[in-house]
């Protein structure tokens, strides 16, 4: 997975923080759109270069967004002055013939839209240095669904190329609306780590953060999901639990290949929790969400840790040590850790 961050002419002032975090985190594409109606003619040229040059300073390659509007919005030979404030691909959005993106093809790498054209539309293009980037949608209950974006992934993969989304953002939301830019609607209100692996697991390559901010936290959490493959839970630990089960609890560790339907269970956690002070009680309910311990009375399984994904019975061999904030589907042989 590659990650990305946005910048859009009517955020610059965000540009340059956005995408230093992004960089951090371990991002190295950024996005920006060049045909949005309400920017304006006079300014764009001065404000996409100081957009691009941000993104440069933090090492990120740029994408921008075009459309017929984009020659209303930037003048005379556009392409050429992208190509010259170090765009390294456009996206072409909607309004070209053919022959149009092949002559724009010419002058900077494309990347097409995977929301709404098909296979037989991309043949055409088979020759040329391809990606493919879905929309993303503003407006609530507008986006795609997640297998739609999962199709496009298995259309792709038949030519070679890669695929691209986007996640809603969780700070700063573009206006006008304030409703997010998610490829998939269904992630409109989840986390930007929820989203990512969703996308990531319907076989995304890339995902861009749509909005045009994001808080710390979700990048930390993005970027222990690019660098190490880790997925991190944040949650609460029940109270009354011993330190050093709680210190054991927040090493990382993984889903086992074999994933349960209803459990995510943590591969190491027996071995890990052997000798430590478990808790006796059990036989609580068990809510989707919760985070639970074998005890003793579960023999061999004593001390294997799991995080509930759907609401289950109590079981006096199963105790409930917390529970996640958001509760995320992590695939078999994934990084999971918890943070209570």
């Amino acid at each position: 997975m590659r990650l990305g961050a946005s910048g859009y002419l009517a955020h610059a002032d965000l540009a340059a923080s956005t995408f230093s975090a992004a960089a951090e985190a371990g991002a190295t594409l950024a996005f920006t759109s060049l045909h949005i109606p309400e920017d304006d003619p006079e300014s764009a040229r001065a404000v996409a270069t100081a957009v691009v040059g941000a993104a440069a300073a933090s090492g990120l390659a740029v994408v921008a967004d075009v459309s017929p509007n984009t020659a209303r919005l930037l003048g005379d030979s556009p392409w050429e002055f992208l190509r010259s404030i170090g765009i390294a691909r456009v996206r072409i959005d909607f309004g070209f013939s053919v022959e149009s993106i092949r002559a724009i093809a010419t002058v900077l790498p494309i990347a097409l839209n995977a929301s709404t054209l098909r296979a037989a539309d991309f043949a055409p293009f088979a020759d040329l240095d391809i990606e493919l980037i879905h929309n993303f949608y503003p407006r609530e209950w507008t986006g795609l669904a997640l297998s739609s974006v999962a199709s496009s992934v298995a259309v792709a993969r038949s030519f070679g190329w890669r695929v691209g989304a986007f996640v809603a953002g969780d700070s700063v939301r573009r206006g006008p609306l304030g409703e997010g830019l998610p490829t998939v609607e269904a992630h409109r209100s989840a986390s930007p780590l929820a989203q990512a692996v969703a996308l990531v697991d319907a076989g995304v390559d890339d995902v861009y953060v749509g909005d045009p901010a994001l808080s710390s936290h979700s990048w930390s959490r993005l970027g222990s999901f690019v660098s190490s493959g880790l997925i991190v839970l944040d949650g609460l630990a029940a109270p009354g639990l011993d330190p050093l089960v709680l210190e054991a609890l927040a090493l990382p560790d993984r889903n086992r290949v074999d994933a349960a339907e209803a459990l995510i269970r943590f591969e190491q956690s027996r071995s890990r929790f052997a000798g430590l002070p478990l808790p006796v009680v059990g036989g609580q309910a068990r809510p989707r969400g919760s985070v639970t311990m074998q005890s003793a009375s579960a023999g061999r399984y004593c001390g294997e840790v799991a995080v509930v994904l759907r609401d289950l019975p109590g079981d006096e061999r199963v105790a409930v040590v917390g529970r996640v904030d958001e509760v995320v589907e992590v695939s078999g042989g994934v990084g999971v850790a918890l943070q209570l």
